[in-house]
């Protein structure tokens, strides 16, 4: 490619998902390439702005056109992959650096520029949360293969925070188990429920690396003391009350009870303070939705069966195995009778693990079953009987449990997912537990973090 090419454009556009909105709509999309090999797209975008992004097309059979793949275009700069207003705009992509098998074939090329209306954005967002991070740079990306470096870029997992668009608005859906779940705990009642709003959600869990780079006054929230495994495991000896209420684990604040925003000074309020985004935890509703990936009862996220058939406490379940951390596959250690604590010193292969190092559920979530238990918005305590209709529940309003008791049974918070030193039956999907809120409870509190940033 070391000629100016002639190229086929053209335009998308994703629809706002509110009537009466405007849609942004591009137009004028062209193509061409310097003896360099050094792309130039240029196109129009009017009516509003959007959240542009790019794909390049070939091997073109009738009207059927082939993305050359996303890692050959995310390095694409300029005008792409965030928010941009209206009027003519560049996008400048290095072909020749970028794309391997980069000759063009007689069906042509197209460059194809889409705009995402700014309540309906691309499927994944990326946060910098680095020192030198500023407000409202996130970037979007239209599907995991686009994602720079991967999903499972240590970056991820260190200095940026990679969220996955969960589309929940008026889904009806089934939360909690039945009695085929052999393992089930009767604070589990089976009901339906409709979330009322999309949602991005963790792809991970809240790492050490993250955390001490927005509350540095708490580094290290860890009893872990191994620092060479330390920097991309979560953290997992964090309160309720520090991540969202107050600058402390012990020092509630019931004015910062959702609805309203974090406190300031706790974690979600100093990491929606640097990225101008307002993040939150998750409801248990949108904890479940996202961890299910549209699996019903009897099942992980990954569409797998859930195998344990009892509370036992050393009891192997082969598919957890899969996808988390867990008492008997790492989290624990068998001395020849049972599983006990490793020693806070460990190393990779005992106690929590480093996020992402088991599968994924089926939309791309890593460890919602096991490694460390998941702070969510709610009080705990038991279901109304909700069986057999639907309620609107996003997220439930946590100045009161479910049932209407405040403060919920004991005055605890809700926490999901089970974790690293937690049997097999307390990892399923329904699992619901909880814990005071200035609980850090011996080393197996963590989170995971939400926001819309304008979804709707």
């Amino acid at each position: 490619m070391n000629k100016a090419i002639l190229t086929i454009a053209t335009a998308g556009t994703v629809l706002s998902l509110c009537a009466g909105v405007p849609a942004p709509q591009v137009s004028d999309v062209s193509m061409s390439q310097n003896a360099k090999g050094e792309a130039t797209v240029n196109y129009n975008l009017s009516a509003a702005s959007a959240v542009i992004t790019l794909d390049i097309q070939t091997n073109a059979t009738g009207d059927v056109w082939s993305s050359i793949g996303g890692k050959a275009i995310s390095g694409a700069q300029g005008d792409v992959w965030k928010v941009v207003a209206t009027g003519s705009r560049k996008i400048k992509w290095d072909a020749t650096s970028n794309w391997a098998d980069h000759q063009i074939p007689a069906s042509g090329i197209r460059a194809v520029v889409t705009a995402w209306a700014l309540d309906n954005t691309p499927d994944y967002m990326a946060v910098d949360v680095s020192e030198l991070a500023q407000q409202n740079t996130q970037t979007y990306y239209p599907s995991a293969d686009f994602v720079p470096g991967g999903v499972t870029n240590s970056l991820y997992k260190t200095t940026m925070l990679l969220m996955r668009k969960i589309m929940a608005k008026d889904v009806t859906w089934t939360m909690g188990s039945t009695t085929l779940e052999k393992a089930r705990s009767g604070i589990e009642t089976s009901h339906q429920v409709t979330l009322t709003n999309n949602y991005y959600i963790g792809v991970y869990e809240v790492t050490q690396s993250q955390w001490d780079l927005i509350q540095p006054s708490r580094s290290v929230p860890s009893i872990f003391d191994n620092i060479a495994y330390r920097a991309m495991r979560p953290v997992e000896q964090v309160s309720y009350n520090e991540i969202r209420s107050a600058a402390n684990s012990t020092t509630a604040d019931s004015s910062h009870d959702w609805p309203h925003p974090p406190n300031g000074n706790s974690f979600l309020g100093k990491l929606s303070t640097k990225t101008g985004i307002a993040f939150d935890l998750p409801s248990e509703t949108q904890w479940e939705f996202a961890a299910r990936a549209g699996n019903g009862d009897t099942k992980f996220g990954d569409g797998s069966s859930i195998l344990v058939e009892s509370q036992g406490i050393d009891v192997v379940d082969a598919n957890l195995n899969l996808l988390g951390r867990y008492r008997c596959n790492g989290g624990m250690v068998w001395n020849g009778t049972s599983y006990v604590n490793p020693q806070w010193s460990c190393g990779a292969e005992n106690g929590t693990a480093i996020v992402g190092s088991y599968a994924p559920n089926a939309w791309g979530l890593y460890d919602t079953a096991g490694n460390v238990w998941e702070w969510c918005l709610d009080w705990y305590d038991y279901y109304p009987e909700w069986n057999d209709r639907t309620v609107n529940i996003d997220p439930n309003d946590s100045t009161k449990s479910l049932s209407g008791k405040v403060g919920g049974e004991n005055g605890n918070r809700m926490m999901r997912g089970g974790g690293w030193n937690a049997p097999a039956y307390e990892c399923r999907p329904a699992r619901r537990s909880g814990s005071s809120p200035s609980s850090r409870y011996v080393a197996t509190c963590g989170f995971r973090v939400v926001c819309t940033a304008g979804l709707r």
